[in-house]
């Protein structure tokens, strides 16, 4: 009997501990922790899209199509098409693509910088969409260039990439499954892979145009300042409300080049958000590399002998420096026989 009462007792204890945590919360806890804010809001407006093609075609209401934008004058499509998909494919590799780009591109620019990229590389990319597709039209007088698509993120992410590699050493390679391809050509390849399993899509084209043109500088006349970011940042800026979001990457602890580091991690650095409470880290970049750096300084010039405010070494007297071994063994006898002086008039003294 107590045998029993005691298997009740042990029983009624380990149901009354803690349930086990929910996979799927734990999942979303760690994305929203481990992702940058502009990156995540991103991917959650696709998953978005992509729940809603089950009832309502996104493609039709939010897709660049010149028919619509230009002549039904809904001019908000230049900026909702990369928002939208409707394929679990496409969804698939939208999350593989962005969390590698974006994510890193994000840390190394912060959030401002890289959302006012973002929407700058999708309106020229859409932009001169329009400007192809009627240009083509009034050649041809087909209608079927009016009725072109440009949709999907994979049209900002070639131009990003695009943007990348134009900008890395002209001499550096980057892998491709088991080929390696020098850099500049990296976004080509990537295109024709597309292009070769996908069809010819004239957005994925123009996107890689308009990434190349931003990673020369030829778009730098709409560049976005550091200051400017930095307004927009504070208490009385524009982003103040995005600020203290967890995820998001000020200008100032945005990491540069450091965030293509090797082990570099998805979040960079954690630090706690300033509404406190239990609600999740945001995501902070490590600090300017410029401000502090881990690696220690050395002197440019030749150095100083250890003990000596110049070159010369311990025994260095004078001018010079005893050089054969001669005058280092006269010296050495010379010290030996100072110091014998010193002990006798110490011992004559006591």
């Amino acid at each position: 009997m107590p045998a029993n009462i005691n298997d009740i007792n042990s029983a009624s204890s380990s149901s009354s501990g803690p349930p086990d945590a929910n996979p799927v919360l734990t999942a979303y806890e760690s994305y929203v922790r481990d992702t940058p804010l502009v990156t995540r809001y991103v991917l959650n407006a696709v998953v978005i899209s992509y729940f809603m093609s089950f009832f309502v075609d996104p493609t039709f209401a939010l897709a660049n199509i010149p028919y619509f934008t230009l002549f039904r004058f809904q001019l908000y499509r230049v900026i909702t098409s990369p928002l939208v998909c409707s394929s679990i494919l496409n969804l698939f590799f939208a999350f593989m693509g962005f969390m590698n780009h974006g994510v890193k591109l994000e840390q190394s620019m912060g959030s401002a910088l890289f959302g006012v990229l973002f929407f700058k590389l999708t309106i020229f990319t859409n932009l001169l969409f329009l400007v192809v597709s009627i240009l083509l039209y009034g050649l041809t007088n087909n209608d079927g260039y009016l009725a072109g698509v440009s949709v999907g993120v994979w049209t900002v992410l070639l131009s990003i990439i695009a943007t990348e590699c134009a900008q890395a050493p002209p001499n550096s390679k980057r892998k491709l499954f088991f080929l390696e391809i020098p850099v500049l050509y990296y976004p080509l390849v990537l295109l024709a892979l597309f292009s070769l399993f996908a069809g010819f899509k004239l957005a994925y084209c123009l996107g890689v145009a308009v990434g190349y043109l931003q990673g020369f500088g030829k778009l730098d006349r709409w560049k976005v300042k550091v200051e400017t970011a930095r307004k927009w940042e504070s208490e009385r800026g524009c982003l103040r409300g995005f600020y203290s979001r967890a995820g998001y990457i000020s200008v100032s602890s945005a990491s540069g080049p450091n965030a293509w580091a090797e082990g570099s991690g998805g979040g960079g650095n954690n630090e706690s958000s300033s509404g406190g409470g239990g609600g999740p880290v945001a995501v902070r970049a490590p600090t300017d590399p410029g401000a502090s750096s881990s690696t220690p300084s050395f002197p440019s010039s030749g150095g100083q002998s250890l003990g000596g405010g110049s070159k010369r070494g311990l025994l260095s007297r004078g001018s010079k420096s005893p050089k054969t071994k001669e005058e280092r063994a006269a010296l050495l006898e010379r010290a030996a026989e100072r110091r014998r002086q010193q002990r006798d008039e110490g011992d004559s003294a006591v």
